[in-house]
């Protein structure tokens, strides 16, 4: 505990050489927002795409034959230091709101740098889930409707309530010098419904960092921690059950006090409970890495990840794909920015990319008073 607590205090006081201008290259880290701001009457407009499984390699060309979980969104600087946004993700045709609001800013006496991100999402989707245990209702004769009437008592439709969710998270950023920056962002989410056996409030924390390669590019990580991931399957009782062998399941309590209640009957029951049974699956810690390149008004992001979500709020969740099974899927971010401003003035993470190709003291007063003397002459 002590040594996590000397991690912590060296991350914020440190008394190395305060890095300038901007931490990130962009508003996003991967898959959740930096403490970079979009700018007082910037428009930021995002493409984010994710592939399929790459595993097969150009079989499935990377992935990319398996579809891709895409988002479109944009975020508007309404002061230096709010912005507020909309996107709308494909997956569960999922709708977003978010903010960010910067609050501090890394200085010479500041260690850090301090963004509040908040984010409501809407899945509008159908979802239908399976109830357990299973219900056989009475025969009505009738073929169609005793089909129809256990498909109504056994499945329950998601109601608009039950897929709405919440985000919050407090971002916060350390530019340690010109080549590398930190940050960490403990999250919080709330979910209206969850699967059975899990918790609508979840507790994480992203710890997402770049490392600057080149003048216009940079290689960034990112991974998601969460004391609990979802379970992969629809429900925990028939997720546990499930074995080694396909088509074989654990017993129930209810199976071995009826089948197997002589003593010879141990060794089959031991076999099929202990032997073959197979852990409740988990989805993996959603781990992200890859380069940005930034080319004007663009900034591109190129990455390999295990994650497909794109909803903010399902980040928590846990990655779909698994990096020791060869799993993993290409994704990439593209950042459009527009400036409404009269005067256009570059976005934060702009700022620090001016030209040093002019001399030291040759200022634009210089620039403007030797075109006037050429104006006269």
């Amino acid at each position: 505990m002590k040594k996590n607590y000397f991690t912590i205090l060296l991350f914020l006081i440190s008394s190395s050489l305060f890095g300038e201008g901007s931490a990130f290259m962009s508003p996003t880290l991967i898959n959740m927002p930096s403490t970079e701001n979009v700018g007082y009457r910037n428009l930021d407009l995002r493409f984010n795409h994710r592939f399929g499984d790459a595993q097969n390699g150009f079989k499935d060309l990377f992935g990319l034959d398996s579809g891709a979980n895409i988002l479109i969104g944009a975020d508007y600087g309404l002061t230096k230091a709010i912005s507020v946004g909309a996107a709308r993700i494909s997956e569960n045709k999922t709708y977003e709101l978010r903010s960010k609001i910067r609050l501090l800013s890394q200085s010479s006496i500041l260690p850090f740098t301090m963004s509040l991100w908040g984010v409501a999402s809407q899945d509008t989707d159908k979802e239908i889930i399976p109830l357990n245990p299973t219900v056989q209702p009475p025969s009505t004769g009738i073929s169609i409707l005793d089909a129809n009437i256990s498909q109504n008592v056994n499945h329950y439709t998601l109601t608009d309530n039950d897929k709405r969710s919440y985000m919050a998270s407090i971002l916060i950023s350390r530019k340690f010098n010109k080549y590398f920056s930190l940050q960490l962002s403990p999250t919080f989410v709330h979910r209206n419904f969850v699967k059975s056996t899990l918790r609508n409030d979840r507790f994480g924390v992203d710890v997402g960092g770049r490392l600057k390669l080149f003048k216009r590019v940079d290689f960034t990580f990112e991974a998601i921690f969460t004391r609990q991931r979802d379970y992969i399957g629809t429900d925990y009782t028939s997720a546990s059950r499930q074995t080694a062998l396909q088509g074989v399941q654990t017993l129930t309590a209810t199976d071995i006090n009826t089948l197997y209640v002589l003593p010879r009957d141990l060794p089959a029951v031991y076999f099929q409970n202990i032997v073959i049974h197979k852990h409740v699956p988990h989805y993996t810690v959603p781990f992200s890495f890859g380069v940005d390149f930034e080319t004007g008004g663009h900034v591109f992001q190129l990455f390999i990840t295990d994650i497909r979500a794109l909803a903010q709020t399902k980040l928590l969740n846990g990655g779909d794909f698994d990096f020791g099974k060869r799993q993993y899927s290409i994704g990439f971010n593209i950042h459009r920015s527009f400036s409404f401003e009269e005067e256009s003035k570059p976005n934060e993470w702009e700022e620090t990319k001016t030209d040093s190709s002019t001399p030291v003291g040759h200022s634009s007063e210089h620039q403007q008073e030797s075109t006037k003397e050429s104006e006269k002459k």
